[in-house]
């Protein structure tokens, strides 16, 4: 997948069956953060 954000965008995403969902995305200097967090808010997903 491709994103036009800017230099050192970073953009998460979870496939759910037949569908992406696009997560939160962030800065290189935030990325360790922003994965934990984009983990989390997929592990919240339902059925």
């Amino acid at each position: 997948m491709r994103e036009c954000f800017g230099p050192g965008w970073r953009m998460y995403d979870v496939q759910h069956g037949p569908v992406l969902i696009l997560m939160l995305g962030g800065e290189k200097s935030t990325q360790q953060a922003d994965i934990a967090r984009a983990i989390a808010l997929a592990s919240t997903l339902e059925e």
